[in-house]
């Protein structure tokens, strides 16, 4: 009994310490959740932006710290968790042929590479350039996020990694209806254009629907193909991060708990032991656990460190863009023309 009051003690001082940072995590998630019922820009890109501005404006911030320390690495790993409840590997079998498979962890492979050699090429780190290509070949904000613990890259580099996968994802939004119009392609075309290139699964979503159901079932069905590879990433880096340590603690010190927490859902969601009702109440959790995550990375950017950076990374980002963008459109003709 001892034992436990010392950590309610514990906790309540420690809730006392960090209310008011979590008091402006709050606040500024449920802005930037309410920003996506009206706008198509996403949840973590507001996010990002108020707490950007939270942390370089706003007087005080030194009694905040604690609580935005928390949203940007406790609950950001929790977000991640959830995250893989979103994915089932039945599904995607029963809706994706081998060739579409093949293509899809083509371009995911060559996207992660590509990006990085080019991020290195200009004199950014090669943890800068794992963030913006996952955001890139992945799902965009997400996927920045559920990678930023397997890294080194500081939150100046997390910020810019999300600024651009939201400026080029957006401007995909508008460029890509515009560029299958002029090329007449097939709806079945552009929606494994679409899938495989847009970053984000909204904005993915938003620009398929332009294009009919037929565009818009191929490039859910493709896009989900991507956002399934995460997990092999995930684990992936963290065997690449960790195996030193894993000689002396094992499975756990080789792989993160948080990693086999995302696994762990996926195998859940792909037994379809789960109601629908619940998934959907899952996937909201996970939406506020992102957001508020970006809210704590954004708040400990600070601007005279994004502005040591230079244009590099726009660069980046736009020789990226253009290159994924020319490459997917190559593949998703020789897909549809097999």
């Amino acid at each position: 009994m001892t034992a436990l009051k010392e950590v309610f003690r514990s906790f309540r001082t420690w809730l006392v310490v960090a209310a008011p940072g979590l008091g402006i995590v709050t606040g500024a998630t449920g802005v930037a959740l309410w920003t996506t019922t009206v706008s198509s820009v996403s949840a973590g890109a507001v996010a990002l932006g108020v707490g950007l501005l939270f942390g370089n404006l706003a007087p005080g911030q030194e009694r905040a710290q604690v609580g935005l320390a928390f949203a940007s690495r406790r609950v950001l790993r929790v977000g991640v968790v959830l995250l893989g409840f979103r994915l089932s590997v039945g599904e995607l079998r029963q809706n994706m042929g081998l060739l579409d498979v093949l293509a899809v962890i083509g371009l995911v492979v060559l996207t992660l590479w590509g990006v990085n050699k080019i991020a290195r090429a200009l004199g950014l780190s090669s943890d800068f350039g794992r963030l913006l290509g996952v955001g890139y070949a992945v799902c965009g904000v997400s996927a920045i996020a559920a990678v930023k613990p397997l890294t080194k890259a500081d939150d100046e580099e997390v910020a810019y990694a999300v600024g651009l996968v939201t400026l080029f994802g957006t401007l995909s939004m508008a460029l890509y209806p515009t560029v299958a119009a002029f090329l007449d392609m097939s709806p079945d075309l552009f929606g494994w254009w679409a899938g495989s290139a847009i970053h984000d699964v909204a904005q993915v979503v938003a620009t398929a629907t332009i294009r009919g159901d037929v565009a818009l079932e191929t490039a859910v069905v493709v896009k989900l193909g991507r956002v399934a590879l995460l997990g092999p990433i995930l684990i992936f880096l963290s065997l690449r991060e960790r195996k030193q340590e894993a000689v002396r603690s094992g499975i756990f010190g080789l792989v993160p708990l948080f990693v086999l927490g995302f696994i762990a859902a996926v195998a859940v969601r792909s037994s379809g032991l789960i109601p629908t009702e619940s998934l959907d109440v899952l996937d909201t959790l996970r939406k506020i656990c992102l957001t508020a995550a970006m809210v704590g990375v954004g708040a400990l950017v600070k601007f005279r460190n994004l502005a040591s950076m230079g244009g590099r990374p726009l660069k980046v980002g736009v020789i990226s863009w253009v290159l994924l963008a020319v490459v997917a459109l190559t593949v998703s003709r020789l897909v549809a023309l097999a």
